[in-house]
């Protein structure tokens, strides 16, 4: 409450015309000789002044929709650095399926744009956003797959495997007297470590499967939506089912945190704009 009571404040002190009127009058009060006079009069006339904008509904409301705007604004240049990183840490490949599956949507929009008459700008844009919210999500999934695929490509389970049956077999060739009991504690936690990294990768390559099932059903849902538009060359419903699209894409972000991927998959409240920007 108090930061926006300061922000309040700040707004209406710093508004151009009010600044003229305090230094103005300060000015005008050592100018004229009677500072003792015309200062009092001034701080009384900015105080009722701030005071009064304190209780006025739309200065509160164009403060706080300017600040919701600078926040927006913010957000979106958070995204769309993130977007950029994440593409020049893509392999070409995976950069390619991407832009393919964004050629895709841009066909869609312009064949929205195309068959909407010209006072439909405010469907239109939603679209637009929905549509950069399931590319932003496709985006991410691409992202993970293509670290989950890094990481088991730099592991050899099959080399975990052989050294957890040799500590095993060592193991049970140990004597069973106190001479050796420093040995067995040495292999058996050597051999808990090895079956915690062959976990590791196991539990990596489940993920793997899910995140790649999840790419695959989400370009198979976009591609189904440009092609049956263009098809019927209706888009009529077009803005309901690019919604329902998008309601999947969010239930598949909560599978996705829930199998604990790299900090890059975590939403930001406002994807990059990747066709609104050209649109």
């Amino acid at each position: 409450m108090f930061d926006r009571l300061g922000r309040y404040l700040k707004t209406a002190f710093t508004a151009r015309w009010n600044l003229l009127y305090v230094l103005g009058g300060t000015a005008a009060a050592f100018v004229s000789g009677f500072p003792g006079v015309i200062l009092p009069l001034v701080a009384a006339g900015e105080i009722w002044y701030l005071a009064s904008m304190l209780t006025n509904d739309r200065f509160r409301a164009a403060v706080d929709a300017q600040d919701a705007k600078s926040r927006r604004s913010a957000e979106a240049a958070a995204a769309r650095a993130t977007y950029e990183a994440i593409r020049r840490k893509l392999p070409p490949p995976l950069v390619r399926r991407f832009d393919q599956l964004r050629d895709h949507c841009e066909k869609l929009v312009e064949l929205a744009g195309s068959l909407r008459g010209p006072g439909e700008s405010a469907t239109q844009e939603g679209t637009l956003e929905s549509l950069d919210r399931l590319l932003w999500g496709y985006l991410r999934m691409i992202w993970g797959a293509a670290n989950l695929s890094e990481f088991l490509e730099h592991t050899d389970d099959g080399a975990i495997r052989a050294r957890i049956a040799d500590l095993e077999k060592r193991l049970a060739k140990l004597p069973a007297g106190s001479d050796a009991t420093q040995l067995r504690v040495a292999l058996e936690d050597h051999l808990a470590t090895s079956r915690e990294r062959l976990g590791n990768i196991e539990d990596a390559r489940r993920k793997l499967d899910v995140v790649a099932a999840e790419i695959e059903r989400m370009e198979a849902k976009i591609a189904a939506l440009a092609e049956g538009s263009v098809a019927r060359r209706d888009v009529s419903d077009l803005a309901k089912r690019v919604d329902e699209v998008a309601e999947g894409m969010r239930k598949t972000d909560e599978t996705m945190r829930q199998l604990q991927l790299p900090p890059e998959l975590e939403e930001l409240e406002e994807p990059p704009p990747m066709l609104r920007e050209e649109a």
